[in-house]
């Protein structure tokens, strides 16, 4: 790995991109410059990502600017991944949703048990109410087709629970 977290390959391409839409050879990319950038490599930026990045680098992006950001992005989707995989071990059918239980029936729900009973600092129930709550308050997501909701059912669409729990 090199500095930053990306692989020696990863910054020697990346480098290559960013001096590819350096067109003036400034060393720098306009705001403009970077989202084409970032849009060609699958990583679109998102209005606030644009403004967070804009105010940390008075509007021009250096070269190690853009190599720590593709840092960050690459060490989430690697997050990303091993999140997935472990939900994916509560997703026996393979629905996309995992079952965390009602406050009636949360008991029988396998996610639920192995968070209030594992490791070394399991979730208390009003722990885990706490690390639920915010999913359940942005219900009702798409993958359901705007019908129901985990608290009336205790699914949970995990692809959606861990682009909350990345948000943070």
């Amino acid at each position: 790995m090199a500095e930053g977290g990306l692989t020696e390959d990863q910054e020697r391409d990346f480098t290559q991109a960013f001096n590819d839409h350096d067109k003036n050879r400034t060393g720098f990319l306009s705001p403009f410059e970077l989202s084409v950038l970032m849009r060609s490599l699958g990583h679109p930026l998102t209005d606030e990502d644009m403004r967070n990045i804009t105010a940390d680098n008075d509007r021009c992006i250096t070269l190690s600017d853009f190599l720590n950001i593709m840092a960050k992005r690459e060490q989430d989707i690697a997050l990303q991944d091993k999140l997935m995989e472990a939900f994916m071990v509560f997703d026996r059918d393979r629905s996309g949703f995992i079952n965390v239980g009602t406050r009636e029936d949360r008991w029988r729900s396998d996610f639920y048990t192995q968070m209030t009973s594992l490791g070394p600092a399991p979730f208390t129930e009003k722990e885990f109410d706490e690390f639920m709550a915010e999913y359940l308050s942005s219900e009702p997501v798409a993958s359901r087709g705007g019908t129901g909701s985990a608290a009336e059912d205790g699914a949970v669409d995990y692809r959606e629970l861990i682009k909350l729990m990345l948000k943070k």
